[in-house]
């Protein structure tokens, strides 16, 4: 498929290149959650998801809360053994802060199993980026715990969610499926 080079004009919205902004809540959907026969298209521009993820019945999105100022969405291309071949490496790094009961149940739980979509949602521009799709899920790449052995020190865990993908990260237009009653670790 060859689709026609457009050109890329300078963006007409004040601070367009300025970062921050990004809610403090990053969305979580596990695989086995979600209706694979359903899962959206991207719309014609290649990049915009904008009808719901259907998940199975009684299963929900789930919020991952992540200290403002530590959220750092990446992504980058990836170069593949040849010219015809390559795809996104896109990644997610955040700070959780504190070791509680709650956190490390989280990690026991989901620390090495987590596969699944992930959205982060930013506040400034209303916008949401989901990462991850079919058959190119994300995963949790790495799990720092710092101590906080002085009292300016982070004391928490660092997440590194990742996934490598065919296509970049899209705009993500449907409806959140929250828990009304979310459960809670600890």
């Amino acid at each position: 498929m060859t689709i026609a080079l457009f050109d890329l004009a300078k963006p007409t919205v004040r601070n367009a290149g300025g970062g921050g902004g990004i809610k403090s809540e990053i969305i979580l959907i596990q695989e086995a959650d979600i209706d694979w026969t359903t899962f959206p298209t991207r719309d014609t521009d290649g990049v915009t998801i904008a009808d719901d993820i259907q998940l199975l019945t009684g299963k929900f999105m789930h919020s991952l809360y992540m200290t403002q100022g530590t959220i750092k969405p990446s992504q980058k291309k990836l170069k593949g053994s040849n010219q015809d071949c390559g795809g996104y490496e896109i990644g997610l790094e955040g700070f959780y802060p504190g070791i509680e009961k709650a956190v490390q149940k989280w990690i026991q739980n989901f620390g090495i199993d987590f596969k699944g979509i992930v959205i982060i949602q930013n506040c400034a521009s209303n916008k949401r980026y989901l990462i991850g799709e079919p058959c190119n899920l994300v995963h949790i790449e790495t799990i720092e715990t710092t101590w906080g052995e002085e009292i300016d020190k982070d004391k928490g865990h660092k997440f590194g969610f990742l996934c490598k993908q065919g296509s970049p990260m899209a705009f993500y237009e449907g409806a959140l499926a929250m828990d009304p009653n979310p459960p809670v670790g600890g």
